[in-house]
């Protein structure tokens, strides 16, 4: 077993004093709202702070506190926060960061739900964006203004791959006082850690490999205790049932990613040698342009990658159509293989362009199935292009 697969393990597994709930190995849900005062004076302390208890789910709760500190450690933090979402955590990040009049940096492929935050929700406290490749550090360099707070990165980008230099990044940022958030949902705790690095905020969709099996929503920031103590409470929390679920999900989670690394390797490099498949996008690929940066930068690939078709909206769909046993879906990193195309969206050919696909772009998510059922499944598929 690999080094990383062997220290994640470790970390999910093992009980300690700080995850020890009476000795359960898989620690129990803790359902209630509210706990029990014993008297007067320890509310009165316990609101001081002087008394560390719980009172109310909303804000702290054994299950939820649990799954925080196995976060913090697998992403070598020192504390964590979960939400309702991973759109909350990002959410919650920026609100964190930003204030009127400040100014945001971030790359041009990042997560849809980013883009409307910062184009249709902060502009209104005065709050301005800047779109950026982001493969080179002279692109953020050259974004840079007085006022910028907070350069957002995601890397890799869950469409087209592209990787920051976080280490690069993060040291401009530190010289001119900007902090650095980052979503790190493609990479997992497993393959990327960027606090490391001296990333201020990781953000993960908990709903995709943390969870693992399509079955949960949620969402995590980790960083240091400061920083997240300090995090504002939207009330967008984390229920202890999916806390529970998602606890059981990262018990497996070194043996999953295991998993999809080695079956999206070989995907990749079937489709590399596919007469009808223009490109492949996937970092773990040595023809992949940035294949250099992702060796040094992680310790390894996830399942997602994307390819294009040679071929015509009428292609793409004949395409995803003849699949029989990869699913057709949005999100991505579960058990199953997933499959969405750019052109599913109906737009224009000239709009999907002009947003940065190919109208042949398909992204897969590729799961612990057995190869040859891939492989077979996506070759099959193929012949109707």
């Amino acid at each position: 077993m690999r080094e990383v697969f062997r220290r994640v393990q470790e970390i999910v597994t093992g009980i300690d004093d700080n995850t020890d709930i009476y000795g359960a190995v898989v620690p129990p849900t803790f359902e209630n709202t509210i706990y029990r005062y014993p008297d007067f004076d320890t509310v009165v302390e316990t609101t001081k702070g002087h008394v560390a208890r719980y009172g109310y789910s909303k804000n702290a709760n054994p299950t939820t506190d649990a799954l925080e500190k196995k976060l913090a450690a697998l992403e070598n933090g020192e504390a964590a926060r979960c939400f309702s979402s991973g759109t909350a955590a990002i959410y919650t990040v920026l609100l964190s960061v930003l204030k009127q009049g400040s100014h945001v940096i971030t790359v041009n492929n990042v997560y849809g739900r980013v883009v409307d935050f910062l184009r249709n929700w902060f502009p209104q406290f005065g709050v301005e964006t800047t779109y950026v490749a982001g493969t080179s550090l002279a692109d953020f360099e050259a974004a840079i203004r007085p006022n910028t707070a907070l350069i957002y990165l995601e890397s890799p980008t869950s469409w087209h791959f592209e990787l920051q230099d976080i280490r690069a990044v993060v040291k401009l940022a530190a010289s001119r006082g900007i902090k650095v958030a980052i979503d790190n949902t493609w990479a997992t705790p497993v393959f990327q850690n960027p606090l490391d690095y001296g990333v201020d905020a990781v953000i993960h969709s908990a709903s995709k490999y943390l969870g693992g099996h399509s079955d949960l929503v949620g969402g995590a920031v980790i960083g240091s205790r400061a920083y997240i103590a300090g995090l504002p409470q939207l009330g967008a929390v984390l229920s202890p049932y999916e806390a529970s679920k998602m606890l059981k999900g990262l018990r497996t989670l070194a043996l999953r990613m295991e998993r999809h690394e080695s079956n999206a390797m070989a995907v990749a490099a079937m489709l590399e040698n596919e007469p009808k498949v223009r490109a492949v996008r996937y970092p773990g690929l040595r023809s992949f342009d940035q294949h250099e940066l992702a060796a040094v930068q992680l310790h390894g690939c996830s399942g997602l990658l994307s390819f294009t078709l040679d071929t015509d909206p009428a292609g793409v769909r004949r395409y995803i159509d003849a699949l029989r046993h990869i699913s057709i879906g949005g999100s991505w990193g579960g058990f199953e293989s997933v499959t969405y195309a750019a052109a599913m969206s109906g737009d224009p050919e000239e709009d999907i362009v002009k947003r940065g696909f190919a109208v042949g772009q398909i992204r897969l998510s590729v799961g612990l199935e057995p190869l040859d059922t891939l492989l077979e499944d996506i070759r099959g598929a193929l012949q109707r292009v």
